[in-house]
């Protein structure tokens, strides 16, 4: 039985017919539509069909259309006459003055299955419509071929008048020219791995000799006398590839020959046999380098196991595509890994085929083994540099700071040589430390402090090596003053011993030596805050001459002071006298004449420093001259 269900009569637009496989096929004006396959006419088409049964079915555009082989069973035409009135109802009706477009109920009308129109007509089926706000654009059609089947018998009836002028009527004579049209069939379909053919010649009337049959092919088929029907077997050979190849072999019908005197018309359609595709399967197997130092590049290559016919895109679990050209295999792309860094993230990547379409493959499958590649880590150095104040003051902090070349993946913690720890968090490049330097003091011990790096360690480096060179800062003194002072006896007596003494404000560290405005020297010894010297005073004499005596200090050097000032206060000491008598003694002449003079002279035990005047008791007054 033949899987043909439908046979297209016309087409307005696109139409398409989808296997139960998936395949689609535009349809043309005569192709056959076979069992389960689906006719989709979208926005835009529309087709008219002829059913098995001689049925026309007309469907407009996004129509949606498929039919299981259908039951032949059924004679549709013959249901159609039983259900129609006879001629004979209809006049007797038209004579009651019924009117047939009103009163009687129109053929194949209501919900019912719609019927079918004549076997070789151009009725349509009924379709119920809804009032759904919908538009739909119809379709007319009917067929134009002649009838199917239709044998022609010419005959003819030879008659004679007797001499009354009634007609004789004679045995007819038949002509022997009989008419017939031919219908080629062929085997609906075959697979590409090859098979069988059938092609069906088929005529309505029975040749009274073999009819010989030449197709376009150069097969033959006998209808041998006396029968309507004979057949070839065509055999395919297989064409299996894995590629969407499905086809149509055609054969027409290009001469007939016998048939004692049988006129046969000659099918222009063709007969037409699908070839449709087996299922090859493609892998596509994506491969890649084994193994790349960080920074190189991965060359990933997709390998078909059939050369495309049309470019295949292969895209990759990376989000990269691989475009393989049409005729060929391979494909490739580069990948570029991370930049080379100073970190230990030696790695594997592993990437796959999420997608691969074109090729024109029947099945594009992508092998899900992934490509790996090993991520080698080329060994970077990361250097470790201490730095530091370049100078304090003493007393004051010295900070100490850690630079790494690159941040750190994990806390990395550095050593100094003074036994300080630095720590520098991850995500960092610095870390610090205060260091306190000694107190403040008054003596000269500025310096240089040297601190290096004795150890480093973590941050996930691949290398981390300090720098050797150390941290030097210069601890500047503070200027503070240390003072000198003189002090002395507050007094003594002439001919007396003054003793000067120097004070410092702060420890010699040493010798100090401190010089007086007298000229002389007062040493302090290291260690100590004093240092003493004595002054003798003029010897003791008869005159008035107590006095002050003021010393003060000129210079003072030594003892290691940041600064060492003399106070410039002056020591002073009173000088008292002590009391020594001076005797004034008068004496005159012993003796005089009167009326001579009388010469009175004072004489002092001690030259007078200053005029004496001298009193005596007869009123006169003697002076004696300083010296």
């Amino acid at each position: 039985m033949s899987s043909v269900v439908a046979i297209v009569k016309s087409i307005v637009g696109q139409v398409i017919a989808v296997s139960p496989e998936g395949i689609r096929r535009v349809l043309i004006e005569g192709d056959r539509l076979l069992a389960g396959e689906e006719v989709l006419t979208g926005p835009g088409g529309a087709v008219t069909l002829e059913l098995a049964d001689g049925r026309l079915l007309d469907l407009g555009r996004d129509s949606q259309w498929s039919a299981d082989a259908p039951d032949s069973s059924t004679d549709l035409s013959q249901a159609t006459a039983q259900a129609a009135p006879s001629v004979e109802e209809l006049q007797q009706a038209i004579a009651a003055g019924v009117d047939p477009t009103t009163e009687l109920e129109a053929t194949a009308a209501g919900p019912s299955a719609a019927g079918g129109g004549g076997a070789l007509g151009g009725g349509h089926s009924f379709v119920m419509l809804e009032e759904t706000a919908g538009r739909v654009d119809p379709t007319v059609g009917f067929p134009t071929e002649g009838l199917g089947f239709a044998a022609v018998l010419d005959s003819e009836e030879v008659g004679l008048q007797d001499p009354n002028g009634n007609n004789l009527v004679t045995t007819p004579t038949t002509d022997t020219n009989v008419a017939t049209d031919l219908i080629l069939d062929a085997t609906p379909s075959i697979s590409e791995a090859g098979g069988v053919i059938v092609y069906t010649a088929t005529v309505g009337q029975a040749p009274t000799t073999n009819l010989v049959i030449t197709l376009s092919n150069g097969a033959v088929i006998v209808i041998p006398a006396g029968q309507t029907s004979g057949s070839v077997n065509v055999v395919v050979p297989a064409n299996d590839t894995p590629y969407i190849d499905g086809s149509q072999i055609s054969a027409t019908v290009t001469g007939s020959t016998g048939g004692g005197g049988l006129t046969v018309t000659l099918p222009q359609t063709p007969a037409v046999t699908q070839v449709t595709d087996t299922i090859d399967t493609t892998t596509a197997t994506l491969t890649a380098s084994p193994s790349v130092t960080e920074g190189g590049v991965i060359t990933y290559t997709v390998t078909l196991s059939n050369p495309a016919q049309t470019p295949v895109t292969v895209t990759l679990s990376n989000g990269q595509t691989i475009t393989v050209e049409a005729g060929k295999t391979q494909g490739s792309v580069d990948f570029q890994t991370p930049a080379n860094d100073v970190y230990n993230n030696g790695s594997t990547v592993s990437t796959t085929i999420t997608g691969a379409t074109g090729g024109n493959f029947e099945q594009l499958t992508p092998n899900p083994t992934p490509a790996q590649t090993t991520i080698n880590d080329s060994v970077d150095n990361t250097t470790a540099t201490l730095t530091a104040n370049p100078s304090v003051t003493e007393g004051g902090v010295i900070t100490y700071t850690v630079t790494l070349s690159n941040p750190a993946q994990t806390p990395v913690t550095v050593t100094l040589s003074n036994g300080q720890t630095i720590t520098v968090e991850a995500g960092k490049t610095q870390g610090s430390v205060d260091f306190q330097t000694p107190a403040n003091d008054v003596y000269n011990n500025g310096s240089t402090v040297s601190t290096t790096i004795t150890g480093a360690t973590g941050g996930n480096f691949e290398q981390l090596t300090p720098n050797p060179t150390p941290a030097q800062t210069t601890i500047n003194d503070s200027v503070d003053n240390t003072t000198a002072t003189l002090t002395a006896n507050p007094s003594v007596t002439e001919g007396g011993v003054i003793t000067y003494t120097v004070t410092l404000s702060n420890p010699a560290q040493t010798p100090v030596t401190v010089t007086l405005s007298n000229g002389q020297t007062i040493t302090v010894e290291a260690g100590k805050t004093q240092g003493s010297v004595d002054f003798q005073t003029p010897a003791n004499d008869v005159y008035n001459n107590g006095s002050t005596v003021s010393t003060t200090i000129t210079g003072a050097t030594g003892g290691n002071f940041e600064q060492l000032t003399p106070n410039p206060t002056p020591a002073q000491t009173t000088i008292n006298d002590s009391v020594d008598n001076t005797t004034a003694t008068l004496t005159a002449n012993p003796s005089v004449t009167e009326g001579g003079v009388i010469t009175y002279t004072v004489t002092l035990s001690n030259p007078a420093q200053t005029p004496v005047t001298v009193t005596l008791s007869n009123g006169q007054t003697i002076t004696v001259e300083a010296g």
